[in-house]
């Protein structure tokens, strides 16, 4: 795999554990506490694996690709989290 191919299975993966984010979100705002609780868990270990498995992983093999929130020195672009989902301060129905 080349770093530019690499870079797009990461920005895929940062949009995947974004999505996941976000229906978290929707779903502590739409449902029972109860459901909540269980859908977190389930999301927390999915973006887990994603982060833990699949990214550190590819991060290790092409380290310019790592985040700078995650400390390193690749800035990702606003523009590969649109369209959104689910915005938190959305008015819950």
């Amino acid at each position: 795999m080349t770093e530019e191919e690499a870079e797009k299975l990461s920005i895929l993966l940062l949009q995947i554990v974004a999505k996941l984010d976000q229906s978290a979100a929707y779903v502590q705002d739409k449902d029972s506490n109860e459901e909540w609780n269980k859908y977190r868990d389930a999301v927390g270990k999915a973006m887990g694996e994603i982060c833990l498995e699949l990214e550190e992983p590819l991060w290790k093999r092409f380290p310019n690709l790592k985040p700078e929130q995650l400390g390193g020195t690749y800035k990702i672009p606003a523009e590969i989290y649109e369209p959104r989902f689910y915005e938190k301060n959305e008015s819950a129905s």
